[in-house]
């Protein structure tokens, strides 16, 4: 019987760990009965007759603790740290290195402005916006502001 009730402990244990990486709780919850029906056999099975009530209740209590202190150890040493590398992402994305043109920068549209388009700044082309809605290729705009992802320009008049 005790070896029945350390198998069922060690196989419960082993169903919580892989329910590290099985979504759905199902290996959780059933390693959880398993240890459960092995703490009910220790306190309840007719084998362990000639024990006392508290040599019983000493086991019951040891399979608790030592699977709690199993599994903590596995979770805090090896479960984050080992796989951490392999599961998580690190990486990271950078901002660009130019910066944007000054408010007051001239430039030229190279695409119609409809408010959306290219234009060619201090000699870098830039996604802009224009404020007054539509500007034709070609025409002459002054970067008032940046915004997240473009510029924003007006059309100046020659």
């Amino acid at each position: 019987m005790l070896a029945s009730i350390a198998i069922l402990t060690l196989f419960g244990i082993l169903l919580i760990m892989l329910e590290t990486f099985l979504p759905g709780w199902v290996a959780g919850i059933l390693g959880a009965v398993s240890i459960l029906v092995a703490v009910w056999l220790t306190l309840m099975s007719e084998d362990l007759a000639g024990w006392g009530a508290g040599a019983r209740f000493a086991l019951a209590l040891g399979i608790l603790i030592f699977s709690a202190a199993v599994l903590l150890t596995w979770l805090r040493f090896f479960a984050v740290k080992f796989f951490h590398r392999s599961l998580t992402l690190t990486a990271s994305i950078g901002t660009p290195a130019t910066a944007a043109p000054a408010a007051g920068a001239l430039g030229v549209a190279l695409t119609e402005l409809r408010p959306l388009g290219r234009a060619e700044i201090g000699g870098r082309h830039y996604e802009v916006r224009c404020q007054s809605g539509i500007a034709s290729a070609g025409s002459r705009v002054e970067v008032i502001a940046a915004e997240p992802g473009n510029l924003l320009v007006r059309f100046v008049s020659s």
